[in-house]
């Protein structure tokens, strides 16, 4: 047997034992990239990531409470190994954030490193009478970056960037005369008409790029909808046609007529690395209208300038700030 079908081995060894694996809870394992092999007293040996940085290790110690040995294995096998032991049934998993990148020498973060993030947003209501329908127009942009890799040079390299680009069909528009057009069918239960322009970036060492872009279509009944996991939800929409977005720690409220900019950063554990994300959410437009005014939907609803602008993240910015 080779050395690295020993190390294989062992990996496959320790992802079957359960009883070994409940030394690190799961959020720990996949927020560390670490894998427990063997535990005598009070010394835990764990397999972790050639790039898991040492001040990540450092903080897994206070973390378990325990001495941590570590020893670095391939990337893809210890990922297989953490997914077969923690995340066979669930891969989701939703990491604890913080506000400052120095998270990890922070005392008060310890006991949130143990657990999954449990996020709490404002209770949920879709109020807007059924005689009427809100229309809204949200731009998303997100940008993901590992901050304990090596540095991403200023321009990106063109053989390791990748762009995708998804759906690009608006639930509704305005022609040249001001006329809403739906993209979507209007069920009775329908209380809004949802257009999301989307971009997200994520930034990866030595100039590695990738990067998904689309615009979505939702006809919705009922609330909340999740616009990026558990951080940014749409969660309210009101009888006078307001909208209650929860933004990270926050409620944002925007008026039928307004519009609305925010912008969040946090930080969180990934596999050992510190990961910054950084989010700005345009409110672009909030209105409501009767139904009976409503012009039957087309099977696209058409595009003019500003939905190109939109889409290709050149429209002005909207004036509030929250």
């Amino acid at each position: 047997m080779s050395a690295e079908e020993r190390r294989r081995a062992i990996l496959e060894e320790a992802a079957k034992d359960k009883e070994l694996a409940r030394n690190v809870p799961a959020v720990v394992a996949a927020g560390f990239g670490v894998l427990p092999l063997r535990r005598l007293g009070d010394v835990l040996t764990v397999a972790c990531l050639p790039r898991a940085s040492r001040r990540a290790l450092r903080a897994l110690r206070d973390v378990l409470q325990l001495e941590i040995v570590a020893t670095p294995f391939d990337d893809q096998g210890l990922h297989e190994a953490i997914r077969t032991a923690y995340f066979a049934g669930d891969p989701a998993m939703n990491f604890p954030t913080f506000t400052s990148p120095e998270f990890l020498e922070d005392p008060d973060a310890v006991a949130a490193l143990r657990e999954e993030k449990v996020e709490r947003p404002e209770a949920s209501a879709l109020l807007l009478p059924p005689d009427q329908v809100a229309l809204v127009t949200l731009g998303y942009a997100s940008t993901l970056q590992n901050l304990d890799a090596p540095t991403t040079p200023a321009l990106p390299d063109p053989r390791r960037t990748r762009l995708t680009l998804g759906p690009l069909e608006p639930a509704w528009t305005r022609d040249a005369r001001g006329r809403v057009r739906p993209g979507l069918p209007l069920a009775p239960e329908t209380r809004l008409l949802l257009t999301e322009f989307r971009a997200s970036e994520h930034r990866q060492p030595l100039g590695g790029r990738s990067g998904e872009h689309d615009v979505r279509a939702l006809a919705l009944a009922a609330l909340p909808h999740v616009i990026h996991p558990t951080e940014v939800q749409l969660v309210r929409l009101e009888a006078d046609g307001a909208i209650g977005i929860h933004a990270y720690d926050r409620l944002v409220r925007v008026r039928p007529g307004h519009t609305a900019r925010v912008e969040l950063v946090y930080y969180f554990l990934s596999y050992g690395n510190r990961l910054r994300r950084a989010i700005v959410l345009d409110v672009l437009d909030v209105v409501t209208m009767p139904r009976s005014e409503l012009s039957p939907p087309e099977r696209h609803a058409p595009w003019g300038p500003a939905e190109l602008a939109r889409w290709l993240g050149v429209a002005p910015a909207p004036a509030q700030e929250v």
